[in-house]
């Protein structure tokens, strides 16, 4: 097990740390030399004189290195359990690290259960992912699923760079009615559904990245005020409003060229990859 601090020893330096399940297994010397050897490999805590250095005087994402090599140097361990291991680091280590674990988990072939409540390093290193939700599974999927179909409003809003858009509205004769707007609905629901949604209350959600915008109306666009422009290279995030309601849309910066705040674009539903829920039950509607 990993845990979110660490939890070293603060007298033994690093190698004592790693390899102390096997010291109090009385392991022969030559053992612990052995597995020592291997595991510092598979870690990759680069400079040797690292081994020799007390916790404290270790950066943090060599303590996070040390950390993980105690739990990996037991004999095949059937499950590895790592909880938040990353939220301790900086952005730019925090990055390099989750790319060292996703090489070792594969590697060493182990179950391996990791709890973390950041969606990016969900998405980055699961194979199999699990939402969590008052102690109930919502929903467990691949990666690809639960960011491209997710099953509740929950789910949705969690995962991608912002949360999801939601829009309230109702269907009538086949389109979702927004405001004064007559908007189409998600092309992957079927007709028969959307006939039995008919005069029903849903919610309409749409990723910040998926939004279609432009800077002229069209017969089924929303014009949205640009309250802010936050830009995070190569992309930038317009945070627009629509009668006091928040839109988030995200886009490459060369795409928002003469767009400033104080100005307004046109959200357009029909180019736009969208999700329908239910606002009572809060689940997707497929």
């Amino acid at each position: 097990m990993v845990f979110q601090d660490y939890a070293l020893y603060p007298n033994m330096v690093a190698r004592e740390n790693i390899v102390f399940p096997l010291r109090i297994r009385k392991y022969s010397q030559e053992r612990l030399t052995t597995k020592l050897d291997t595991t510092v490999k598979q870690i990759d805590i680069g400079v040797d004189k690292y081994l020799d250095y007390l916790p404290r005087q270790l950066s943090a994402g060599h303590q996070q290195r040390v950390a993980t090599g105690r739990a990996i140097i037991r004999d095949d361990p059937r499950v590895f359990l790592l909880d938040e291991p990353l939220t301790n680091l900086d952005a730019k280590i925090r990055m390099n690290t989750r790319t060292y674990l996703k090489k070792l988990v594969t590697d060493i072939k182990s179950t391996t259960i990791y709890v973390t409540a950041d969606s990016n390093e969900a998405l980055a290193l699961a194979d199999r992912l699990a939402v969590l939700d008052e102690g109930r599974f919502v929903q467990v999927d691949r990666p690809f699923d639960m960011y491209f179909h997710p099953k509740t409003m929950l789910v949705a809003d969690f995962f991608g760079t912002l949360g999801m858009n939601f829009l309230e509205g109702m269907v009538m004769d086949g389109r979702f009615i927004f405001e004064d707007k007559k908007l189409g609905v998600p092309a992957y629901i079927d007709k028969e559904t959307i006939d039995d949604l008919d005069g029903k209350k849903v919610i309409l959600g749409i990723r910040p990245e998926d939004v279609a915008f432009s800077k002229e109306p069209s017969r089924e666009s929303i014009k949205v005020e640009v309250q802010l422009i936050q830009t995070f290279p190569p992309k930038a995030n317009m945070i627009c409003t629509f009668k006091e309601k928040t839109i988030n849309v995200v886009a490459f910066i060369k795409n928002t060229r003469g767009i400033k705040p104080g100005g307004s674009i046109y959200f357009d539903i029909a180019g736009s990859n969208t999700h329908l829920f239910d606002p009572e039950t809060r689940e997707a509607i497929i």
